[in-house]
């Protein structure tokens, strides 16, 4: 018998099922199963839960006939499975990888500068990798069932950004993607070009510190896991600290340390959320010099923009699939705000091309374009460099 302190009746009691031991993993997923089912919402509100979980382990073995180092051994197991994360824990170690994807108990792929790799790795079967899936989000303080099946969470421990889904929103499996942020003090503008990823040669280095001495702003574009988080954190890393800071992100993914800068997340409380609009407002009131949106996604960009349109410098970055592309990408995102809508759409493209003036375009961990932004008359967008070129043309700061 096995008392649940969490329960609102405590003196209710909870009997346990007799497990055949002859099959370990089948053992082990159903006392995950068992520890989900009757204890995950109180568990989600008890800071002890690693013991407690230690409790019901301990009670569900000890009448199984076993020594006190195969019950030790099967806890240790099924705790490891709670608190890491199982066979894909050397992969968050691996400080290559940014990201891993397990559509199915037996495929899992990793990312590694830019390009997907099939790993050898498989989970046992359907049940445990379900369960493995419920874990993650369970021990970062979300609930995944039936009634909610798409749900996205952070572990700030170790920097990660976890999305999962399961039926009956997924057809044929459960599937979970891990993006990876690391607080890596080896992301500098001389280790992006000297370094086996050669991110952009010595030509475009000299003007990437030109930009940042000069203050312009920029943006940087491009599709998930192109390199834009890794840029971004090396060019901040070059301002100097008589410079003040503001970093707002969905998420956390730069980690800067020794500067003058206050690093912001959205929180997703729903009774009282903060998101990026609301974190970009308040950047304004806030004596920054220098105003960072990790990844622009809606009607934050007018805020953004209305921002660096009073001073600040800006670095942002949004996802697009060429540097042009980029202008009408922010454009349709700025009309996402309310405010926006009272002006033309001629309006808002002087509006930002006043005060954005360059963008970067990365493709697969290398500078793919960068685009300069003038405005005189009219916008002018001049292409300065082009990979497939690998010249970068005359400018002009």
């Amino acid at each position: 018998m096995i008392i649940n302190p969490f329960s609102n009746d405590n003196n209710k009691n909870e009997e346990i099922n007799i497990i055949n031991l002859d099959n370990k993993n089948e053992f082990i997923n159903q006392t995950i199963e068992y520890v989900f089912d009757n204890y995950g919402d109180g568990l989600l509100n008890n800071r002890d839960n690693r013991t407690f979980i230690i409790k019901i382990i301990e009670e569900r073995v000890k009448n199984k006939f076993l020594d006190k180092n195969e019950i030790k051994e099967i806890t240790n197991m099924i705790v490891d499975k709670f608190y890491g994360y199982d066979i894909l824990q050397k992969y968050i170690d691996n400080s290559e990888i940014t990201d891993i994807r397990a559509v199915s108990f037996d495929l899992v792929y990793v990312k590694i500068k830019g390009s997907w790799i099939k790993t050898d790795e498989k989970f046992n079967s359907d049940k445990e990798f379900n369960n493995f899936v419920r874990g993650c989000i369970f021990k970062n303080g979300g609930k995944i069932n039936n009634e909610n099946p798409l749900i996205v969470v952070s572990d700030k421990n170790n920097n990660l950004r976890i999305e999962a889904g399961i039926s009956p929103v997924n057809v044929v499996s459960a599937s979970i993607v891990i993006r990876i942020h690391r607080n890596n003090t080896n992301d500098t503008l001389e280790n992006l070009l000297v370094n086996e990823s050669f991110m952009f040669n010595m030509q475009i280095y000299k003007f990437l510190l030109g930009m940042i001495e000069k203050e312009k702003n920029i943006v940087i574009s491009g599709k998930g896991g192109s390199g834009k988080t890794t840029l971004l954190r090396s060019l901040l890393k070059k301002v100097g600290n008589n410079k003040s800071l503001v970093i707002n992100e969905e998420t956390s993914e730069i980690f800067l340390n020794g500067m003058n800068v206050i690093q912001r997340e959205c929180v997703k409380n729903k009774s009282n959320a903060i998101d990026l609009d609301i974190l970009s407002k308040q950047s304004m009131l806030m004596s920054n010099d220098i105003i960072v949106v990790g990844e622009i996604k809606g009607e934050e960009a007018f805020n953004f923009l209305d921002a660096i349109s009073t001073g600040h410098v800006g670095y942002a970055t949004v996802h697009a699939n060429n540097s042009k592309n980029t202008i009408d990408r922010i454009n349709l995102l700025v009309k996402r705000n309310i405010k926006a809508n009272t002006y033309s759409s001629e309006f808002i493209e002087r509006f930002l091309a006043s005060n954005i003036d360059y963008i970067i375009y990365m493709k697969n961990f290398k500078i793919q374009e960068i685009l300069e932004i003038k405005y005189k008359n009219k916008p002018e967008y001049v292409l300065l460099y082009d990979k497939n070129k690998d010249v970068l043309v005359e400018y002009n700061y």
